[in-house]
């Protein structure tokens, strides 16, 4: 079942390349980089105080025994990485 799965990942993956024409190495021309900067060890509110989120916003969900943590998916486009620990190990959460 897990090659299957990976397959499916490959096809999906070669589909997105062929498919996404608009990418910089389609165009001929050099991507743009982005001065990422990973962020370390971030600090989280309750859901209930965390009235800077819309509805609509997008989160990248992480659970671990009774440890669930949410990174807004605009913060992981913005930093490329968040470096994290949960209770069995670090963990690293990108997008």
């Amino acid at each position: 079942m897990r090659l299957k799965y990976v397959q499916s990942l490959a096809i999906v993956a070669a589909a997105v390349g062929i498919l996404g024409g608009g990418s910089a190495l389609a165009k001929g021309t050099s991507p743009q980089r982005m001065p990422y900067t990973t962020v370390d060890h971030p600090q989280f509110v309750p859901a209930s105080e965390a009235t800077f989120m819309s509805a609509g916003d997008v989160l990248i969900g992480v659970s671990s025994g009774d440890v669930a943590k949410a990174y807004p998916a605009a913060l992981l486009a913005q930093h490329g990485v968040v470096q994290d620990q949960m209770a069995d190990g670090p963990i690293a959460i990108t997008w």
